[in-house]
């Protein structure tokens, strides 16, 4: 047996067409935006900017660095080592404490191994008529 179709009431036709029209244009709005901002990134990024720029501030301030930082930033280096606490006078004495101990012993070392490798020459010495290489 055949049923009938139902009919369907204008009023509910027109909103479920609405709906349909808004969730559609939020979709679309979705997906370009998804597009805009993760394809193409975001419109800030595309925007022209300008710096003032002087490529001869460099030449100028040279002497100015040179002489506080030292050439090639030696002064500066050396003071980032000693710390920003106060303490700079303290950690420059321990420094140079160091370095002294540090030579004398390098010196040592280098007096024990010439003696040694002295000792070692002399003992070590080829036969006659063998040809060394």
């Amino acid at each position: 047996m055949r049923t009938a179709a139902v009919p369907v009431a204008p009023s509910l036709l027109l909103a479920t067409a609405i709906v349909i029209t808004v969730i559609a244009t939020q979709a679309r709005g979705g997906i370009i935006s998804l597009i805009q901002n993760n394809v193409l990134g975001s419109a800030v990024f595309h925007r022209q900017q300008s710096w003032p720029f002087d490529p001869a501030v460099s030449a100028r301030r040279a002497p100015e660095f040179i002489a506080l930082h030292g050439d090639k930033s030696d002064k500066l280096i050396e003071r980032i080592g000693l710390g920003l606490d106060g303490r700079q006078q303290e950690r420059r004495q321990q420094q140079l404490t160091r370095d002294y101990l540090y030579d004398q012993q390098q010196q040592q070392q280098k007096n024990v191994a010439g003696v040694y490798q002295l000792q070692q020459s002399q003992a070590f010495e080829l036969p006659s008529g063998f040809a060394g290489r």
